[in-house]
C-alpha cells in the first residue's frame, strides 16, 4: 500500500507541475480536461503516423541504400 502511495504522489506532483509549465491552472476545469484531451489526441496521431508512415518509408530509405 505505501508504494501506491508513493507512486500516486509522484503522478501528482508531475501532473501538478505540468499545469505550472502549461499555466492550465488559470482556466476553468471544463477548459483544462479539453485541452488534456487535446494534447493526448494530438500524440495518439502523430505516435500513428510515425508508426505507419514514417518508420516504413525510413526502412525502405534505409534498405534501399
Amino acid at each position: 500500500m505505501k508504494l501506491l502511495e508513493k507512486v500516486l504522489s509522484f503522478l501528482q506532483y508531475w501532473y501538478f507541475r505540468y499545469t505550472l509549465v502549461t499555466e492550465l491552472y488559470m482556466v476553468e476545469k471544463w477548459e483544462r480536461h479539453f485541452i488534456n484531451i487535446f494534447l493526448v489526441s494530438l500524440f495518439c496521431l502523430l505516435f500513428y503516423f510515425n508508426h505507419k508512415i514514417l518508420l516504413p518509408a525510413t526502412s525502405l530509405v534505409l534498405s534501399a541504400g
